[in-house]
């Protein structure tokens, strides 16, 4: 994971390790308190190469200030258009951006994916805070004017890869964003699968959501979200290790061979049903 921040601080090329993270913290809350008076100067240099990803350690998670084990932070800011996303939230609500391809998610949280990050948008938008989940990709192009911080997680879209151990991390770093009155904006290539995940461990830990009311909101508000079934296994997981229980469970799909979420089955469903008709069309002709 890489963090930038002014150079005096922390080098835009440092990957931050156990004994920068209070640093890292600290810079957040003192970033943006700046900003509320416009002061803040954040440099950015997109041509930096990428760096390797860090594995992360329960030190490295609990070196922070954040609390990873209070999930009863004040989230009556944590918003979708007129209601609250709370425990009580089941029913998702659709809300839109002036800008196609970026998804709000809540007032403080938007997704999408790399194409539609510009810089006049992050500007329009008021974001404070990138994550670009997507190493393939340069650095995200930042605004001048608003220059937000930036963080960076190497991780790839693949079942195998392990992006739990940044769960906590992300999370409690947005929360940390959205009370100090700032905004966070998560991509990664095309806003299905690594950013969606991201989303998704943080409306759980802070907006008090069950991972299939999570996954019901930000569906209704982005359709094309799936996160690949690796990351929806280390989801379930989460909730599990957040609620003691989980929502989402995994069924087996007899025509893929293998198992996939059940909120993911009526579309499989429907998918099978239509690739069906297509083939007895064809066969009539």
């Amino acid at each position: 994971m890489q963090v930038l921040l002014p150079e005096q601080n922390l080098s835009p090329t440092t990957t931050v390790g156990v004994g920068d993270k209070l640093k890292v913290v600290d810079e957040i809350q003192s970033l943006l308190e700046a900003a509320k008076v416009g002061s803040t100067s954040l440099p950015h240099d997109g041509n930096k190469e990428n760096v390797e990803e860090q594995k992360s350690d329960n030190k490295t998670r609990h070196a922070a200030k954040f609390d990873d084990n209070n999930n009863n932070s004040d989230t009556s800011n944590l918003n979708v258009g007129d209601k609250a996303v709370g425990s009580s939230l089941d029913t998702p609500i659709h809300t839109h951006t002036p800008f196609p391809g970026i998804s709000q998610l809540t007032t403080n949280l938007y997704l999408c994916g790399a194409g539609v990050v510009m810089p006049m948008i992050l500007d329009q938008l008021q974001v404070r805070f990138i994550i670009n989940v997507a190493p393939e990709l340069p650095d995200t192009p930042l605004s001048s004017v608003t220059k937000p911080l930036y963080l960076r997680i190497n991780a790839y879209d693949r079942p195998n890869t392990d992006l739990s151990v940044h769960f906590d991390e992300v999370a409690d770093m947005i929360e940390e964003v959205r009370q100090l009155g700032g905004k966070s904006l998560v991509h990664c290539v095309a806003g299905v699968s690594r950013s969606a995940t991201l989303c998704l461990a943080y409306l759980m830990k802070y907006g008090g959501m069950s991972l299939r009311a999570a996954y019901l909101h930000v569906k209704a508000i982005r359709p094309q979200i799936r996160p690949n079934t690796g990351f929806f296994q280390q989801l379930r997981c989460y909730e599990e290790q957040l609620r003691g229980s989980c929502s989402v469970q995994m069924v087996y799909y007899e025509s893929l061979n293998r198992e996939i979420p059940d909120v993911y089955e009526p579309e499989y469903r429907a998918m099978e049903e239509f690739y069906q008709r297509q083939r007895k069309a064809l066969k009539r002709h």
